[in-house]
C-alpha cells in the first residue's frame, strides 16, 4: 500500500478568529504559512507545526456561506499531539508568556515528557518529547 505523502492538516472553525490567530502566531510562535481575508465570512490561516498544519477558519455568520459537508461546531473531545525535540526549553518559554496550562511539564509512564495548554477555543494542545 502506498503511503500518503501530503501534509496532515487539522482544521476547525472559530468565532474567536483574531484572538486565535494572535495566540498561534504571537503566543505559541507557530510559523504562519498562509492566510486570507476575502470577506467577514471567508477568513483563514495555516500555521505550520512540525510536518503538519493547524488551519483556523472564521465561522461564517451567514448560514448561506456554510458548506454541506462541514461541521461548524466548536471542537470538543479532541486534542492535538505535537512532538518537539526541546520540551524543557519550550515549556520555559511558554511559562514566561503565562499561557493557560492544563498540565505543566511531567514525565509520563509511557515514555513521554509532556505538557498541555488550552487555546482560546478550548482545544487542548499537547506538547511532548519522547524519552526512549
Amino acid at each position: 500500500m502506498k503511503q500518503n505523502e501530503g501534509i496532515f492538516r487539522f482544521t476547525y472553525f472559530t468565532d474567536k478568529y483574531p484572538e486565535t490567530f494572535d495566540f498561534y502566531e504571537n503566543k505559541l510562535g507557530f510559523a504562519l504559512e498562509h492566510s486570507w481575508d476575502r470577506s467577514d465570512d471567508d477568513k483563514g490561516a495555516l500555521f505550520k507545526i512540525g510536518q503538519g498544519v493547524i488551519e483556523i477558519l472564521q465561522r461564517p455568520e451567514n448560514p448561506q456561506n456554510n458548506h454541506i459537508a462541514l461541521d461548524y461546531r466548536v471542537p470538543q473531545g479532541v486534542f492535538t499531539g505535537i512532538q518537539v525535540s526541546n520540551i524543557d526549553e519550550l515549556f520555559g518559554i511558554y511559562k514566561e508568556k503565562e499561557l493557560p496550562f492544563i498540565q505543566e511539564i511531567i514525565d509520563q509512564p509511557w515514555g513521554h515528557r509532556s505538557f498541555y495548554i488550552q487555546e482560546p477555543n478550548g482545544l487542548v494542545l499537547g506538547f511532548y518529547q519522547e524519552q526512549f
